[in-house]
């Protein structure tokens, strides 16, 4: 499977190293408008997650300042785009309907109109199209979906997911909303999507600001009395990153924090060791798995990514409308 990747700051360089360590992929072409990226030195690409992205040997593949003219290139036949987040409407449709398997950093688009509107391209093409929304490969995540499917139909007594870090210095077009949609567009779209495939759409939703910059204090209320709280956000620079869950039902609960996955089981919490595993690179070989067998990405669905985005700009404005609880009718 070669592939084309569009884009070289911090997620373009990390999917690169995963790729790596995927059998059977070939970085065919990459594009990028900064030359010592496109040299291949990525060690300025930055991030909330202090990855090293290393230098990179690009000698032997295509290198193209236009992104355009990557999707063009007919050796390559996937496309992994790590765009700011306006361009992917475009990028995502050139690409499909240039007959490229197409994979695009979360989130999807900036608005409805444009996730509905790349829905449909990627319906006609006919091609793999696939979100990256990581956290449903990441381990710990992966942890929390099981014990929930162990636990049945038990209610659900508290679920709270947070994530949050500095304001992101590492890449200028972030801070900019128009371009990025600001911290709940992407950043906590990650628990956003990661509430919608546990828990479904709930029936109504509020949101307040925690602080300065950007950030988001939401629940989700569900119809059986259920609610879910989505904390975090952009905070002033300095803020470190991090992220994490606290799950209670009556049968037990599982929290992580400061990275340690721990249970409660028999009343007592314990701390359990974290499932092995690169969530990029699972995310990854997923993709080019169902590239390669032609079938839509069952654990990763667009229409589920779509929805991510809907419920996002749903909590900013209920967030702009001071806590206003508003009907989810995405």
């Amino acid at each position: 499977m070669k592939v084309g990747v569009i884009g070289l700051g911090f997620m373009g360089a990390t999917h690169l190293n995963a790729f790596r360590a995927i059998d059977g992929v070939e970085i065919a072409a990459v594009s990028s408008t900064n030359p010592r990226a496109l040299a291949g030195d990525l060690r300025g690409a930055g991030g909330n997650l202090g990855r090293e992205a290393g230098v990179f040997d690009f000698s032997a593949i295509e290198k193209f300042t236009e992104w355009r003219a990557l999707v063009r290139d007919q050796a390559v036949d996937a496309v992994d785009i790590c765009l700011p987040t306006h361009l992917h409407l475009e990028a995502a449709t050139l690409a499909l309907e240039a007959g490229k398997h197409v994979l695009v950093e979360k989130p999807m688009a900036l608005d409805a109109a444009q996730c509905d509107a790349i829905l449909e391209v990627a319906s006609r093409s006919k091609k793999v199209f696939m979100v990256a929304q990581v956290l449903r490969f990441w381990p710990e995540y992966i942890a929390l979906r099981e014990f929930l499917r162990a636990c049945g139909n038990a209610p659900i007594r508290e679920a709270t997911f947070f994530r949050r870090c500095g304001m992101p210095d590492w890449s200028a077009w972030l801070s900019d909303e128009s371009r990025s949609g600001g911290a709940v567009l992407d950043l906590l779209v990650h628990d956003i999507d990661q509430t919608l495939h546990l828990f479904g759409l709930p029936d109504s939703v509020s949101a307040r600001g925690l602080g300065p910059v950007d950030t988001l204090n939401a629940s989700l209320h569900y119809t059986d009395g259920m609610s879910v709280s989505i904390q975090g956000g952009w905070y002033p620079a300095g803020m470190p990153f991090a992220m994490g869950f606290h799950v209670s039902t009556d049968q037990g609960g599982m929290d992580l924090k400061d990275g340690v996955l721990s249970e409660k089981t028999n009343g007592d919490w314990c701390h359990i060791a974290s499932p092995p595993g690169d969530a990029y690179q699972a995310e990854l070989a997923y993709f080019i798995d169902c590239c390669r067998a032609g079938r839509s990405p069952g654990e990763c669905l667009p229409l589920e990514s779509a929805r991510a985005v809907k419920l996002a700009l749903l909590l900013k404005e209920s967030r702009r409308q001071g806590g206003t609880t508003l009907s989810c009718t995405i």
